[in-house]
C-alpha cells in the first residue's frame, strides 16, 4: 500500500495521557482512498488530525489497482471496520 499523509497538532500530549484514535476510510470511485483519523484526550480535546491518501500497487506492474475497496472487502472479517 502506497500513501501520503499530512498531521496536524492541535494540543500537546504528554507521557501517560490517554488518548483515544478513530479512523475513518472514504472510498471514492478512483484508484485511492483517504484515511481520516482524530486523536483525543480524555477529555475531548483534539490533540492531532491526520489524514492519508492511499492505495494500493501491483509491484510487479508498479501501477495502482483498480477498486481497492473490493480488495479491502474480500479478506475482511469486519467490512464495516472499513467503511464497507
Amino acid at each position: 500500500m502506497t500513501q501520503a499523509c499530512q498531521a496536524r497538532y492541535r494540543r500537546e500530549l504528554l507521557a501517560g495521557d490517554e488518548v483515544e484514535v478513530t479512523c475513518a476510510f472514504e472510498w471514492g470511485e478512483g484508484k485511492t482512498f483517504r484515511i481520516r483519523q482524530l486523536i483525543r484526550k480524555a477529555d475531548g480535546t483534539v490533540a492531532t488530525e491526520v489524514e492519508g491518501v492511499g492505495g494500493l500497487m501491483d509491484l510487479r506492474e508498479r501501477k495502482l489497482l483498480a477498486d481497492p475497496r473490493q480488495r479491502f472487502r474480500e479478506p475482511a472479517r469486519e467490512p464495516g471496520l472499513f467503511g464497507l
